[in-house]
């Protein structure tokens, strides 16, 4: 008889102390990681940037748009543009002296000349109406992207849109035709407007 109580009360005692084992590697378990495709990854740490005010652009700054400037695509007077070549210079910090040529699908080339003016954020064409005065007129749109521009001119006939790009260097194809016809622009543009430029008389136009 006691034998039989001794082996009973040292299965109870065993018992007691299985149930009473601490339960860490058994939750150890349950969460640690498994390769498994249910499982899904750690989220990186976002790194949050502090606020920053958003200013407005300086538009007291004309952009440099000096430089050679060969056709990427236009139109002028619904006619497909195939060749043009523009120059523009730097004549102070808001004023453009420029001349092209634009020649058309019917190989016939015109030439342009004068001045772009900054104000405010806008180009403005710089027109000579009489002697030396001029006047700032609305009928252009000159958009700026790194090393393109996109010319919009409203005239009496129509609307010339066109696109250009900046010639790093002067490597432009020799088109008999277009440089006749720049070589014009620039000749009357240098008499007209460049070496008259320091005496011309601004007023506001349309």
């Amino acid at each position: 008889m006691p034998v039989i109580l001794t082996l009973i009360l040292s299965f109870f005692l065993f018992g007691c102390s299985v149930h009473n084992q601490p339960n860490s590697d058994i939750n150890s378990t349950e969460t640690t990681p498994t390769n498994s495709k249910d499982t899904l990854p750690i989220s990186p740490q976002v790194s949050m940037l502090e606020n920053r005010t958003a200013y407005e652009e300086d538009k007291s700054i004309a952009p440099d748009i000096s430089g050679a400037y060969e056709l990427e695509t236009g139109t002028d007077h619904h006619k497909t543009v195939s060749n043009a070549y523009m120059v523009i210079e730097k004549l102070d910090d808001i004023n453009y002296g420029y001349y092209y040529a634009v020649q058309d699908e019917k190989a016939t080339a015109n030439a342009f000349f004068g001045i772009f003016r900054y104000r405010e954020g806008t180009f403005l064409n710089k027109v000579l109406d009489e002697g030396n005065m001029t006047t700032l007129n609305h009928n252009i749109t000159l958009i700026t992207e790194g090393q393109r521009l996109k010319l919009i001119v409203i005239g009496s006939f129509g609307k010339r849109t066109i696109i250009w790009s900046r010639v790093l260097e002067d490597n432009k194809t020799e088109n008999k035709i277009l440089s006749e016809a720049l070589a014009d622009a620039k000749i009357s543009y240098t008499q007209i407007y460049k070496d008259k430029f320091d005496t011309f008389t601004e007023k506001e136009g349309n």
